[in-house]
Order: structure tokens, then sequence, then C-alpha cells
């Protein structure tokens, strides 16, 4: 988390970065708040999935990916935190009313427990109330999010590599990252000419794999 944070703190707005990073970044739940840390603050611009035995031979056997962005113009920025306040206050006003009803029966049955000297019930209740209330917290922050991603869509490359140039050995391999002489026979384009297509019409790679 502190390497990312510090690698975009290092960008100039609208500067680029790529960075190798393990897959787990990229699809563990435990850290989703690192991919929405990104999200905040930069343009996801493509993910290229490696191989398993790219790093093998340095010692490193988790699979990782290529991850290009770019950080946010500050009127980007500007842009992007008005529209995720905006989803944050519409799903909180969505349920507003019935998290105050919920908060009112559990702070009278937590009252009529406390004057009836029900400790392990009142105890009981406030736990109860507790844990709906971060429930209720997560899920509209994950709701936000959503609306979010609607209304702030933009298209992403990702692209699954099959050679890179090395081998598990360490030995020097087929590539299909660039246009060079050793692109796998059965490679139509290589990564890179995949990708300035996507830059030059994005829409027509929704519906293919690589996209």
């Amino acid at each position: 988390m502190l390497f990312v944070e510090r690698c975009l703190d290092l960008l100039k707005p609208g500067g680029r970065l790529g960075i190798v990073l393990p897959e787990g970044i990229f699809n563990n739940p435990s850290l989703t708040y690192v991919r929405e840390f990104t999200e905040d603050r930069a343009y996801l611009r493509a993910v290229i999935s490696l191989p398993q035995e790219t790093f093998i031979s340095s010692g490193a056997s988790v699979k990782c990916s290529l991850l290009f962005l770019q950080k946010f113009t500050e009127e980007e920025q500007e842009r992007f935190d008005e529209t995720l306040a905006v989803a944050r206050s519409e799903v909180s006003e969505k349920y507003r009313e019935e998290i105050s009803a919920e908060r009112t029966r559990f702070e009278t049955a937590i009252e009529k427990a406390k004057k009836a000297q029900s400790t392990d019930i009142r105890f009981a209740l406030q736990k109860d109330l507790k844990d709906y209330l971060k429930r209720m917290a997560a899920l509209q922050l994950t709701e936000a999010r959503q609306l979010l991603k609607v209304r702030l869509d933009y298209p992403i490359f990702m692209y699954e590599a099959g050679k890179v140039g090395i081998s598990a050995t360490g030995e020097e391999d087929q590539n299909e990252l660039y246009p060079n002489a050793s692109l796998p026979a059965d490679c139509e384009k290589s990564c890179l000419e995949w990708y300035r297509d996507f830059l030059a019409d994005p829409a027509a790679f929704a519906s293919l794999d690589r996209a």
C-alpha cells in the first residue's frame, strides 16, 4: 500500500505509471482498500496478466500483472471527488429513514433492558446495534462506489499474455508483448498493437475475450 501510494505521489497530475504487482492485489477481497485507494487517484489504463513462470528464474513464483495507471489531473480529481460525494449522499438519503427507525427500535429496547437491570440483554442489544450500523455503513459504501463506476465509466484494456520473453529457467523465449522477431506464431498481433487498436476504438473490444 505504501509503495503504491509513494509511486502515485511521485507522479505529476496526468502522469503515467507502469508497475508490476502480484495478482492478489487485483482480486483478493481483503485488499479491496488498495484497489479503491488507487481508483480514487488515477485511471486504470491497462492490466497485462503475466505467465506464472515469469519470475521463477529470479526466485519468485507468485503470478503477477503489469498495471498501467494515469494520475488524475487536478480537474479530474475534483470531478471524481464531487461525483463520489454526491453518490454517497444519495445512498445515505436512501437508507436514512430505515436506519433511523432501526436505531430507535434498538435504543428503546436497550433503555428497557437498562431499567429492568438486564445487563446481559442490554450488552447484547448494544452489540447488535453496533453490528447493524457497521453492516449498513459497508452496504452504503458499496452502493455509492457502484454508482460512481456507472457515472464515471471508462474502458480498461486487459490482456492475458502467454509468452513474455523469458522462460521458467531464465532463458530467452518468445515474446508477445510488443512487435519483435520472436512473436509467437499463433499471435495475430502483439499486446502493444492490440492496445493501440483499443485506444483507437475501445467499443470494438467490448465483446472480445482479450478486451
